[in-house]
């Protein structure tokens, strides 16, 4: 998981860079909408890079070199642990829980709060007893809570374009995307960006509520809507939780009400031209790179890990074979290696992915793609100058 994590980390990081120093120009250009939108590219970069090893490929099998494992390798130990593993996985667990306590606390000052009756919206709306809020939480169903003051700060037209911003938030779905949005960041805890990507994501997502929400309110009530966010800047909310927005953070609300002057839509062809071109460069950067690759800068594996065999297979007494797919970087160390074919199916799979990841090859100063091998786990080694011919039980007819 760690190798994987930090494989993906420098064209995250690139994608992450390239969406903080354009966000600014693009809100200028094409509106505080289309710039939410454009950090949909986000999870589907790793949406592409997760499934690209899913698609199809043509295996050629005279490609396929061979290795045998014996029994000499049982594999009768737990597998040793990873520090950076571990390190990284703490990392996960202390993200986990601060946003679980960050839930649990927040839900508590919710259910603390006294509750008030507004007939214009029909969510549960509680007012606290500190200036916290405004602001909508909820897995399933939608609560509103409002702060202390809310009903006296703001007059009748600033409260229901505050609750109507809220109630948006909920109908667009931004809570759960919060929710992914954070269990990215829990996953990515170790990379700086991507802290300040979740900000500046946070903030999109304000900017695009506020210009749905006033897209069609007139000018003397966009300025009873300014006046209300500016009021909020003056206000240092007693509790902050990761899954609420602050709304007294200074440079957030200045922004967001500079915004309110200029109204543009959604422009879905530039949305979708980003997600096209994310797309379609992952897939590039997949593509083998060796047409050129002459004699001398061929592989040559320096040093092979074998398997250990597994103690049940070996106890039953069962064989069986592992075809792998597997880059190998410009270092010689084996990456994104995946399991094309196996059988019998998942039982040597794991420790073939574990000791292949330990090979090391000569280093050639370019990635080299798509590498093939065939681990045969047999019970008895066979003599490497014996013909071998692989026979394997046709596939179950369908009834």
């Amino acid at each position: 998981m760690t190798d994987f994590l930090l494989q993906l980390t420098l064209p995250f990081s690139l994608l992450l860079l390239l969406l903080l120093a354009v966000q600014r120009w693009l809100l200028n250009l094409f509106g505080a909408r289309t710039v939410y939108a454009l950090w949909a590219v986000v999870p589907v970069f790793l949406l592409a890079i997760l499934l690209l090893p899913l698609l199809p490929v043509s295996i050629d099998t005279a490609a396929i070199k061979r290795y045998q494992v014996g029994m000499q390798q049982l594999a009768d130990t737990v597998q040793s642990s990873n520090w950076l593993f571990w390190l990284w996985f703490s990392g996960v667990m202390l993200c986990i829980g601060w946003l679980l306590l960050s839930y649990i606390s927040s839900s508590a000052l919710f259910n603390r709060a006294k509750p008030v009756k507004i007939s214009t919206v029909s969510v549960n709306c509680r007012q606290a007893d500190s200036n916290s809020g405004p602001y909508i939480t909820g897995l399933t169903t939608p609560r509103i809570l409002l702060p202390n003051d809310f009903f006296r700060r703001f007059d009748a037209s600033q409260q229901q374009l505050i609750l109507q911003h809220e109630l948006t938030h909920w109908r667009r779905g931004d809570l759960h995307l919060n929710y992914l949005a954070l269990a990215l960041v829990s996953l990515f805890w170790f990379n700086p960006l991507v802290w300040l990507a979740y900000r500046d994501y946070r903030n999109a997502q304000e900017l695009a509520c506020d210009a749905l929400v006033t897209q069609d309110a007139s000018k003397a009530e966009r300025i009873a809507y300014g006046y209300a966010l500016l009021s909020s800047t003056q206000q240092s909310p007693s509790y902050w939780w990761p899954l609420t927005h602050h709304y007294g953070d200074y440079n957030t609300m200045k922004q967001r009400i500079m915004q309110l002057q200029r109204q543009q839509g959604l422009s879905k062809a530039i949305v979708l031209g980003a997600v096209a071109l994310v797309i379609g460069a992952t897939l590039l950067l997949q593509q083998p790179v060796l047409a050129g690759v002459s004699k001398t800068q061929q592989l040559t594996a320096v040093t092979r890990i074998e398997p250990r065999y597994p103690t049940q297979a070996a106890e039953q007494g069962i064989s069986g074979y592992v075809q792998v797919k597997f880059d190998v970087d410009a270092q010689g160390k084996v990456i994104n290696a995946s399991v094309i074919k196996s059988y019998p199916e998942q039982v040597f799979d794991k420790e073939a992915i574990r000791a292949l990841q330990q090979w090391q090859y000569t280093a050639t100063g370019i990635e080299h793609k798509a590498q093939l091998v065939q681990l045969d786990f047999e019970l008895d080694v066979v003599q490497a100058d014996m013909e071998r011919i692989s026979v394997t039980p046709p596939a179950p007819k369908k009834s």
